[in-house]
């Protein structure tokens, strides 16, 4: 039997295998978004290098990611609504989709089931399967009286319960979307919490959900152990009878901390940084 014409063959498999990436663990490695470039690098936390480089992310300009429970997976959230699956082993792209016209971040549930992002355009939340990307809910924000469009969606987490808690800009609302009796949610809404609503944060025990107000001084602050008890203004007069300074852009909540039992968080309009 002449193998000679196989020969060819065989060394195109060993030539795939060799460009295969080493075995790894994955609790060791990052992601640095190149947002001009719409790419992102894998990174090795222990050699202190740059693994891969991945392209075809969209829009990052706005990026913000989650990883899987495992660690091998991030979800990127980009501007442009893309939500990108990224395999960090195989240093490249899983699955990707543009689920919508303008996003601001996401989260993955406690379980790692469920992935939401939350939307400015179209208002609300959607939820898909992590594995697959396939939609699993749709969540319209409020209408906007007089206007065709819905909310904007802030401050996106996750929380214990198989929850989300999310906050609308516009309507000045707080959410909690409930999916630990299956994929439809029950939603709890909470309104007149203050104005606008920019960003949140959730306290490190997954009881306290505080969202920054951009529109008056303040923070509104939900207990999720006793969401009965509604939303208690926090700081309500921080600012008054003080001149409050230009704000050139819109805060960031979610990147401050809570380290112990203090919260250390902008003082939006002052150059000051509170302490709760």
């Amino acid at each position: 039997m002449n193998l000679r014409p196989l020969a060819p063959l065989f060394l195109a498999l060993l030539a795939g295998c060799s460009q295969q990436p080493p075995l790894r663990g994955s609790g060791d490695l990052g992601v640095l978004i190149e947002r001009a470039d719409g790419s992102v690098q894998i990174l090795d936390g222990t050699a202190k290098t740059s693994l891969a480089r991945v392209e075809g992310l969209g829009d990052l300009s706005h990026a913000s990611l989650v990883f899987s429970r495992d660690q091998r997976y991030a979800y990127v959230f980009g501007r442009d609504g893309g939500l990108t699956k990224l395999d960090l082993l195989a240093q490249r792209i899983d699955k990707r989709l543009i689920q919508g016209g303008n996003s601001i971040g996401g989260a993955i549930s406690q379980d790692g089931r469920l992935v939401a992002v939350s939307n400015y355009e179209p208002g609300g939340v959607k939820v898909f399967d992590s594995r697959t990307l396939e939609l699993v809910a749709e969540i319209p924000a409020t209408r906007l009286p007089g206007q065709d469009r819905n909310s904007r969606v802030v401050g996106l987490v996750d929380a214990p319960g198989q929850r989300f808690v999310f906050s609308l800009f516009d309507s000045g609302e707080i959410w909690i979307a409930d999916f630990s009796q299956g994929d439809t949610p029950h939603l709890t809404r909470f309104r007149d919490i203050g104005k606008q609503p920019y960003d949140a944060l959730i306290s490190p025990d997954g009881r306290y959900y505080m969202a920054g107000l951009f529109g008056e001084d303040g923070m509104a602050q939900l207990d999720l152990w006793h969401p009965e008890r509604g939303v208690r203004r926090v700081l309500g007069d921080y600012g008054r009878g003080q001149r409050k300074l230009p704000v050139y852009k819109m805060p960031h909540l979610e990147g401050w901390t809570i380290a112990s039992d203090q919260a250390f968080v902008p003082a939006v309009g002052h150059h000051q940084v509170l302490v709760l």
